[in-house]
């Protein structure tokens, strides 16, 4: 929906679109966090109920602790770099329906990616992808996430 707002022909709102979908796009990075979190910890709490009274459970749990923190954070990466894939190829379906292309990762967002094509040059698309790939690259480093975010979803996503 939000993408769709961004093709909008309104071009004094094009920032502030902008800004609302990265915020969107945070928000479902947050609820993603939560949910593993949430997942991890009810496994991690488990694993201490049943393991409680063994003779090494203190430094067991620790050691259980670290385990899910890292594998929450690594579950956690995964699926924001899923979810940056699919920025991906909605820029590529923009690219396609700018050559008049008409095979679709997204079919679903067709109308939209038709009418983005059309407001854009292919020069102007293809500096957007490489801005999405600074994006990835940015968020493979230890740069902060939200403000990464934010300065990407401006360059790509302003019209």
């Amino acid at each position: 929906a939000l993408l769709g707002a961004l093709a909008a022909d309104n071009p004094g709102a094009c920032v502030p679109a902008a800004y609302r979908l990265t915020q969107g796009f945070q928000r479902l990075l947050g609820k993603i966090r939560a949910a593993i979190l949430e997942e991890n910890g009810a496994s991690q709490k488990d694993e201490e109920t049943h393991y409680k009274q063994t003779t090494d459970a203190k430094n067991w749990l620790e050691s259980r602790e670290e385990h899910y923190k890292a594998l929450s954070e690594s579950e956690y990466l995964q699926r924001r770099a899923e979810l940056v894939e699919i920025l991906f190829l909605w820029w590529a379906d923009v690219l396609r329906a700018s050559q008049d292309v008409t095979a679709r990762e997204l079919p679903e967002a067709q109308p939209t990616t038709a009418t983005v094509a059309a407001r854009l040059t292919t020069p102007e698309i293809l500096r957007r992808i490489r801005r999405l790939e600074q994006l990835r690259d940015h968020l493979s480093r230890n740069v902060q996430e939200n403000l990464a975010l934010e300065v990407a979803f401006l360059s790509v996503f302003r019209f």
